[in-house]
């Protein structure tokens, strides 16, 4: 049974009904409860003669007689209010029954008029309001393909929709199994000024933000998303001061995403501040296999069949070339790491304690897991 008959609804049926005929009238839901009524004492109370309308699918009528015995039910004739063959809903006149009964159908059928009214305006809001976001989304594609000048309808759009182009803005992506679900949640954690868009990739969002609190967003938001139940990650480029740089920004969050689920597989939240080097070296041409950097990674993978060496030289990078600890970290003397890093030198001809080398290395490092 369709639910579509609301107390503002029922209660205008019941105002244009009574100015047809001068008798009460009565709009009881799908659960037989008044919910309209020319007398305000009747609302919210369960109509007898409403649920048997309900039960049976057709007209039921109420004499004095009856009325006694039913609870909260006065003489009259009850009709049911279709809606694309469904019942929706039931309409009652107060009344002796022989005396209203032939303006039953006359308001049943005004009362069916009135919600087929209300239902094709809904229905056109939401089409105009479908139809508006459609067209958002597709402010949204421009500003991130930006292959040519934007043309004058696009500022026509932003115009109609009120885009301030020129708020500081972020792009971030959201990836998950379900994109429309995500589409359906990231709706309810945005503010006016942000845009977003469904992409293959994901959802995108435009956010309106301050520079330096894109992180602090992405990570609420996930957290949100994952309280819905959510499996997602999130990656965010750099914040742009205006719909210029958006592209650029866009862009900077799908590498990021790309090398960070690389890198990190365990992570959810991938910032291009933290990626900026991998990311540079993904959308640096010619990088892939047969990258000269990559032979110092390859001579290092052949001798090092525990992959001692390949250890402590992450370790080595991530302590920012720190021995003590580095040496920590791996639970080895310093005088085990210092073996290693002259095993890695004599192995690859670069020394993880000059920078110059150390750089080298760890290009080398990124290159064998992004490429």
């Amino acid at each position: 049974m369709l639910r579509y008959v609301t107390k503002e609804l029922a209660q205008k049926i019941v105002c244009r009904t009574m100015e047809i005929i001068d008798c009460n009238i009565n709009v009881m839901n799908e659960k037989g409860v008044i919910i309209g009524s020319g007398d305000k004492n009747r609302i919210d109370h369960i109509h007898e003669g409403a649920l048997m309308v309900l039960k049976n699918g057709s007209p039921y009528e109420i004499t004095q007689q009856q009325a006694d015995l039913l609870r909260g039910a006065k003489p009259g004739v009850n009709l049911p209010i279709f809606f694309n063959g469904e019942i929706v809903g039931v309409v009652g006149l107060t009344g002796l029954p022989e005396q209203i009964r032939n303006y039953g159908e006359l308001v049943r059928m005004a009362a069916e008029m009135i919600f087929q009214e209300m239902i094709f305006q809904e229905m056109i809001l939401i089409e105009e309001i479908q139809w508006d976001e459609r067209l958002k989304e597709e402010v949204v594609h421009q500003l991130l393909r930006q292959e040519e000048p934007l043309d004058s309808l696009f500022f026509d759009r932003t115009n109609r929709f009120d885009i301030n182009l020129y708020l500081p803005r972020v792009a971030l992506i959201v990836t998950a199994e379900n994109r429309h679900k995500v589409m359906k949640r990231v709706k309810k954690y945005i503010t006016n000024n942000d845009l977003y868009a469904m992409l293959p990739d994901g959802v995108v969002i435009l956010k309106s933000i301050e520079a330096g609190s894109a992180s602090s967003y992405a990570e609420q938001l996930e957290k949100q998303l994952r309280a819905s139940g959510m499996v997602c990650k999130l990656a965010a480029g750099s914040v742009q001061a205006d719909f210029k740089g958006l592209h650029i920004s866009y862009q900077q969050a799908k590498d990021t995403l790309a090398v960070g689920s690389k890198l990190h597989p365990e992570a959810v939240f991938y910032c291009y501040s933290d990626y900026q080097i991998p990311v540079l070296l993904r959308q640096s041409a010619g990088f892939q296999e047969n990258h000269e950097l990559l032979h110092h990674y390859e001579k290092l993978k052949e001798y090092d069949k525990k992959k001692e060496l390949i250890e402590t030289l992450t370790v080595y990078i991530e302590e920012n070339g720190e021995g003590s600890t580095a040496a920590k970290k791996l639970f080895i003397h310093r005088n085990t790491l210092s073996y290693r890093l002259d095993k890695i030198q004599s192995i690859t001809g670069k020394d993880p304690r000059k920078v110059k080398d150390l750089l080298e290395l760890y290009v080398a490092l990124l290159l064998s897991k992004i490429s």
